[in-house]
């Protein structure tokens, strides 16, 4: 079975080539998280140890569900830990699959994946019962040492010249400029595919009709980015590309405020609060996040009443940072007619969204809040109904990564989250997943919450 990983540092766009690798269809897709009907695509986060065990869990018993992986069949997993179940149901699919593993960055989760029990174990079988199976893994290790020498390892780094430029013309448009120009802005941005895509949707939405002034060619956009660059500090070509892809979310997040969409911003600041894996857009509520995030419909003079947001522009804040190319929209299998019931940010998106919030710690207090908030909503609501265990697996990720923040939180909301990460514990060990309920305890207590 071929086991690919990709490697390179934060930004260089490893998780958007996994997607496109893993898009059996056209490669026009606007967007490559909206994954085609050829194969199933299983997107598991790998940033944690308990995320990864109860993305498995999760991933096999929804296979169970639709019938993939039916008991009695092949055993040669064996199917005690969550690697083997989830194998073993895969090696069932009767389609076509791909198990994306995202931000397998850690080296001891690394080490332990492959050893005979792990999910990149040798001699995995070539194909699945009915259909091929193949493996994608996206890490931050570049040494190749610390992966086995039965996996493919593929350097992601900045595209060459040609390469940067054809992408960015593929985003912006001919319109936009020629293609020496393209590929001298390209060079500007560092060659990374992730900040070419958001630049290139840039300067496709910016041709279009209502857009304010704004640069809608290869040049303007030149000026913007080192404008902004210069604001930030760090002029120039050779700029990290952490920085220029800050720099670029900026002017993307400019544009939809020209565009009418001014809660682009805090949206995709609170979302950065979350982990880095598939974020329910149900938790997404337009009353509370209209309570919990004041100012988040602008101001209004003294004596009229406060506006309130509303689900239209919850909706309409969401399509716009996807057209930016900020964030990300799909439906895996517990989607029925809804494409965007799954939300999701490239980690290096959240970061710099997050270092811009470090900036401001009044503002980060409050979306910090509202995301402990939403989580807590949704645990005690799926703790009241059985057919709401689904939610367990899905909240965790998100109860870890706000736990890193719990020192800095005031008493009231570290209580909150302690609360919500009990719930979601109890839940899992409730509903068969002990070593992810015990991992995330294990976490929680070590950040002083226990």
């Amino acid at each position: 079975m071929p086991i690919d990983v990709l490697v390179g540092p934060a930004g260089a766009g490893k998780t958007l080539l996994a997607l496109d690798r893993t898009n059996t269809g056209s490669r026009s897709y606007f967007d490559p998280y909206h994954w085609n009907e050829g194969a199933d695509v299983h997107f598991v986060s790998a940033h944690d140890e308990s995320s990864l065990a109860a993305g498995l869990t999760d991933l096999s018993r929804r296979l169970a569900a639709r019938g993939a992986a039916r008991d009695g069949g092949d055993r040669w997993y064996g199917r005690r830990t969550p690697e083997d179940r989830a194998l073993s149901a895969l090696m069932q699919s009767p389609r076509n699959w791909v198990l994306l593993l995202d931000g397998l960055d850690d080296p001891r989760m690394v080490a332990r994946a492959w050893t005979p029990a792990g999910l990149l174990r040798r001699n995995l079988r070539r194909a699945s019962r009915n259909g091929f199976g193949q493996i994608v893994v996206t890490s931050r290790l570049g040494d190749r040492e610390a992966w086995p020498p039965w996996v493919t390892v593929t350097p992601v780094g900045p595209l060459s010249a040609p390469s940067a430029g054809e992408q960015l013309r593929r985003h912006g448009g001919a319109a936009a400029g020629t293609s020496k120009e393209a590929e001298h802005l390209a060079g500007r941005l560092g060659g990374h595919p992730l900040t070419l895509r958001i630049a290139g949707n840039h300067l496709q939405i910016s041709s279009t009709p209502k857009t304010g002034v704004n640069a809608d060619t290869y040049r303007g956009y030149e000026a913007l980015v080192d404008a902004g660059a210069a604001r930030r500090g760090v002029p120039g070509p050779g700029t990290p590309q952490l920085e220029t892809l800050a720099t670029v979310c900026e002017l993307a997040l400019d544009l939809a405020a020209r565009r009418g969409i001014p809660q682009a911003r805090l949206i995709l600041r609170l979302l950065s609060c979350f982990a880095a894996a598939s974020f329910p857009s149900e938790l997404l509520v337009p009353e509370e996040l209209d309570r919990l995030i004041p100012g988040l419909c602008g101001d209004r003079p003294d004596g009229d009443p406060a506006p309130s947001f509303t689900g239209g522009e919850l909706q309409m804040t969401v399509q716009t940072l996807r057209s930016l190319g900020l964030l990300h929209t799909f439906g895996p299998d517990r989607a029925i007619d809804r494409q965007d019931r799954y939300l999701a940010l490239d980690p290096a998106v959240a970061q710099a969204q997050r270092d811009a919030l470090a900036a401001e710690p009044a503002q980060a207090a409050v979306l910090k809040a509202a995301a402990v908030e939403l989580l807590h909503r949704q645990a005690v609501s799926a703790t009241s109904e059985q057919s709401q265990a689904w939610w367990w697996p899905v909240l965790l990720p998100h109860v870890v990564a706000l736990g890193r923040h719990l020192p800095a939180m005031d008493r009231a909301c570290a209580e909150r989250l302690r609360d919500t990460a009990g719930r979601v514990a109890d839940g899992l060990r409730h509903n068969g997943q002990v070593r992810a309920a015990v991992l995330l305890r294990s976490s929680i207590e070590a950040l002083g919450a226990g």
